[in-house]
């Protein structure tokens, strides 16, 4: 346990944006208040950087943000479901002991009711935030993992990008029109906005990543059959992968041809131009 702190530690890095959230509570004079929520989201991210040293993924570092924290991996996208939505959903359960902790603390009339009430309410706050469907939050991850389940991962990545930056500005627009004046609301919104713009910008690599990733994965016991025309390009075919179903591709032609996913995989990457036509690769 003090061995995974100290690693969790040495990873943490603070984001620019954070210091306005520090500069701001302390001009106002609310100190006191952000000692604890910066342990508040200290635990939060302790409990993403448990759940990723359990699985054994790969953590680069743990950025700290203006709303909580996020764990940066370099597994997004290429693990398993289970794993995925695991390290995602124990940031958020962290809260539930933490508030259960500060009511028996109440109970015991070890802090009062009115610290309570506001440490629930700043428990509740960073609960339910983290779990809105939106890029790069808890619960976007968790969202985007159920899209990779349910479409390709290239047209799960679409939709997904696309549907998280609408709700964005859709939040963003009616909480800055509630409070137009609010500072951290501008910070957390423009910040999740440059999320999703450098996220979309990645995505080619997200996918390359998900890719490579199904070249050294074990095969899947869910298979599924992929039907395509000779002409369809390389690149085409691998667009229609879905994470987690290993496939079988069957090229219709006068005499189809059925061909493994890795060696797919293997034409894309090695033998063949991208644009090629699977055709022309598996006669």
């Amino acid at each position: 346990m003090i061995r995974l702190t100290i690693e969790f530690i040495r990873k943490i890095k603070v984001n620019p944006s954070f210091w306005f959230v520090i500069f701001g509570a302390v001009f106002t004079g609310h100190f006191r208040e952000i000692i604890i929520w910066f342990f508040v989201v200290l635990i939060h991210e302790m409990g993403h950087f448990a759940g990723a040293h359990l699985f054994k993924w790969r953590i680069s570092r743990i950025d700290l943000l203006p709303f909580g924290g996020a764990a940066v991996v370099d597994e997004h996208g290429t693990r398993p479901f289970h794993e995925e939505v695991w390290v995602a959903i124990l940031g958020p359960l962290q809260h539930i002991w933490l508030t259960s902790g500060a009511y028996v603390l109440s109970q015991t009339e070890v802090i009062s009711t009115d610290h309570f009430y506001w440490f629930f309410i700043l428990n509740l706050t960073l609960f339910l935030f983290n779990l809105l469907p939106i890029w790069p939050l808890d619960g976007g991850k968790i969202v985007f993992a159920l899209f990779t389940k349910w479409f390709p991962f290239k047209e799960a990545q679409r939709r997904y990008l696309m549907g998280s930056g609408i709700l964005l500005c859709i939040s963003g627009a009616w909480q800055i029109s509630m409070q137009p004046t609010h500072l951290n609301l501008w910070v957390i919104f423009i910040f999740l906005a440059i999320a999703h713009v450098l996220e979309w910008k990645r995505r080619h690599y997200v996918f390359m990543r998900f890719l490579l990733s199904r070249v050294q994965q074990v095969p899947s016991s869910t298979t599924r059959t992929i039907i395509v025309s000779p002409t369809l390009s390389l690149s085409k075919v691998t667009h229609r992968l879905i994470k987690g179903v290993t496939h079988s591709i069957v090229i219709k032609n006068i005499k189809p041809i059925t061909i493994k996913e890795k060696e797919l995989l293997e034409a894309y990457f090695h033998k063949h131009p991208p644009e090629c036509a699977i055709g022309q690769v598996f006669r």
